[in-house]
């Protein structure tokens, strides 16, 4: 099994306040795609994929370079691959009978705490070099 290399980062004033900021677009998309596959089963009665998912949100990425252009694309699929994994563990739990426990929202504290999460190719630099940030010791 590979493990995931994890980071101590040290960065300055100025990407501290770049990376919340990515930060927080992750979370913005994680929940907008929550939302639009709780309202495509509500209209239609049938989820939306993975692949489709990824197609609207790399559209509005590509009109809007702005905002979510700034979220590197690979850190875009991830948080979508998350989101993925969150509702095939819903449906798993939901077969095997037992507490599913629906996905949530991901809040303002989700980007603070612990939780926050955006995930980089590495590069293997002496430190990590982020998207519309630079490079962080």
């Amino acid at each position: 099994m590979i493990g995931t290399p994890k980071y101590c980062l040290y960065p300055y004033a100025r990407q501290a306040r770049k990376l919340n900021d990515l930060l927080h677009l992750s979370r913005n998309v994680y929940n907008a795609a929550l939302e639009q596959r709780i309202t495509v089963y509500r209209e239609t009665g049938k989820g939306i994929t993975h692949t489709a998912q990824s197609q609207h949100f790399g559209t509005l990425r590509d009109a809007d370079p702005d905002g979510l252009d700034k979220l590197n694309f690979s850190s875009m699929q991830s948080t979508l691959r998350r989101l993925e994994k969150a509702f095939g563990a819903f449906f798993r739990r939901v077969k095997a009978d037992e507490t599913p426990g629906f996905p949530r929202f991901k809040s303002i504290e989700f980007t603070h705490g612990d939780g926050g999460k955006l995930r980089f190719d590495d590069n293997r630099r002496a430190g990590l070099y982020v998207q519309n940030v630079g490079e962080i010791k």
